[in-house]
């Protein structure tokens, strides 16, 4: 799952810049989560995990870059 994806896939409901950041910052952890809940297997739990922790920290320290994909 790649962050254009999920940029592509995300719907804001704000016209605020700031708050259209913090709904992705929302909407990709609840994206991970969906895939915890409906994972059986813990190998692919960890997986997802480890996933969500790199694009949230990929997220935040690229504040100004996201913003500027989110606008477009």
């Amino acid at each position: 799952m790649e962050i254009d994806d999920i940029i592509r896939t995300f719907k804001s409901k704000t016209k605020n810049n700031h708050e259209r950041y913090n709904e992705f910052v929302f909407y990709c952890w609840t994206v991970f989560d969906k895939k915890i809940k409906t994972t059986k297997s813990k190998k692919m739990i960890n997986k997802y995990n480890t996933m969500r922790q790199i694009m949230i920290t990929y997220v935040a320290a690229n504040e100004k870059e996201i913003t500027l994909k989110l606008i477009k």
